[in-house]
């Protein structure tokens, strides 16, 4: 068979009437498995399948499909014959461009058109990827564009280890469910990118609960949770001295150190402020006596410690030192939206709350990387050290202040 550098124009006419019923049988299906939610990994490698069951000589099928994300670029799907479908992100790197240019994705999209190439020793120095299947014994290949309605330019590969490769009646099959595909895939995409924009703006949880429809100002729910608050020391000063771009830079540097060990133990950041970080581990117990929401708090507290602490901060002068004060509180949350008109915000707020600020406020004061509240402390497996008893700006009386023993 040669090799094919045109457009693919193989109409749905050549379909019989069986063919025509098994594609929109699959078409059918592809919808069904949309509205029943199944994940991207399975509905792919169930696509293939079907295909391959319909006779269609597809051993591998990859979907590339292109995220809305701060640090994933896209994730790749792809089903080999006879074994687990694989979904793997790619993360932004230096070289995924060049990558691109040499790969068939940007031609399909440069074109709008299908790519269908034998696979041979000329069409294997045209595209490496193309190399690489010629190695593993593949003799044909479809690329097919997927553009979405925002312009996300996607793809869609499908190769063949059959002598003959891919019919005329197989690629006229898989364009007559190429439509379906395409806006499952869309709609598939756009709730994945909902989720992961809400959850990296406001937080997995509450991105969770505004999709859920919790949007309207004064939804609130009541729970018991620890509060972490987190202050760089001497920010001002910094910003100043070092300029727009570099604090950029060493705020996400501070940030680095900060919110992994806090989302690895299972807390929520629901808000930035500046160099402030405001965080909630969730009281599952409901009676306030929950263990694993404190001890988790002070772990993720003393492991940013940790990680400030190992910070290289000679790109910003050798003097530069980053420092920050935690504090941790328990007690009682509103957890909600707040707001004006269209223009809410999904927050925690209480009074709690703001003992909880107003004791990272005192970090700076007693000159201490962590301070713990006594209501904090009562439900703590870990030991404590009472430091003393406080005043705390705003607040009546004194209060009873601890660090880690």
């Amino acid at each position: 068979m040669p090799t094919k550098t045109q457009p693919l124009s193989a109409p749905s006419s050549i379909l019989s009437v069986e063919d025509s019923l098994t594609a929109r049988e699959i078409a059918d299906w592809l919808l069904q498995a949309s509205r029943n939610q199944l994940d991207l990994g399975t509905l792919w490698g169930e696509f293939c399948h079907r295909l391959a069951l319909a006779g269609v000589p597809v051993e591998r099928g990859t979907a590339i499909l292109m995220a809305l994300h701060a640090i994933r670029e896209g994730v790749h799907c792809e089903w080999r014959m006879g074994q687990q479908t694989e979904v793997k992100p790619w993360h932004y790197a230096p070289g995924n461009a060049q990558l691109y240019q040499e790969s068939p994705l940007r031609l399909v999209h440069e074109t709008k058109s299908w790519l269908h190439r034998r696979i041979d020793a000329k069409s294997a120095a045209e595209f490496p990827i193309l190399k690489d299947l010629l190695a593993l014994g593949y003799t044909d290949y479809v690329c097919v564009p997927i553009i979405f309605a925002n312009g996300m330019q996607n793809a869609l590969t499908f190769a063949s280890r059959e002598a003959e490769g891919f019919s005329k009646r197989d690629l006229a099959l898989l364009r007559e469910v190429m439509p379906t595909a395409k806006i499952v895939l869309e709609l598939m995409t756009i709730y994945r990118s909902m989720d992961d924009v809400l959850a990296m703006y406001v937080g997995r949880e509450p991105g969770g609960r505004i999709l859920a429809g919790e949007v309207r100002r004064g939804t609130v729910n009541r729970m018991q949770a620890a509060i972490l608050v987190a202050d760089m020391r001497n920010y001002t000063l910094l910003s100043d001295r070092l300029g727009d771009l570099q604090t950029v830079e060493l705020l996400d540097a501070y940030y680095d150190c900060i919110i992994p060990p806090i989302l690895e133990r299972g807390g929520e950041v629901l808000k930035f402020t500046g160099d402030g970080v405001l965080a909630i581990f969730q009281d599952a117990s409901g009676c306030g006596e929950c263990h694993m929401c404190r001890g988790g708090a002070l772990e993720a507290a003393i492991e940013g410690q940790k990680r400030l602490a190992a910070l290289d901060t000679s790109r910003w002068g050798e003097d530069v030192e980053v420092r920050a004060g935690i504090a941790l509180h328990h007690g009682d949350v509103a957890f909600g939206n707040v707001g004006s008109g269209e223009r809410l915000d999904f927050t925690v707020i209480g009074k709690d709350v703001n003992l909880a600020a107003r004791l990272g406020a005192k970090c700076r004061t007693l000159d201490e990387p962590i301070l713990m509240s006594e209501s904090f402390v009562e439900g703590l497996e870990q030991g404590a050290r009472h430091l003393g008893d406080f005043g705390l700006r705003g607040l009546p009386g004194n209060h009873a202040i601890y660090v880690p023993a």
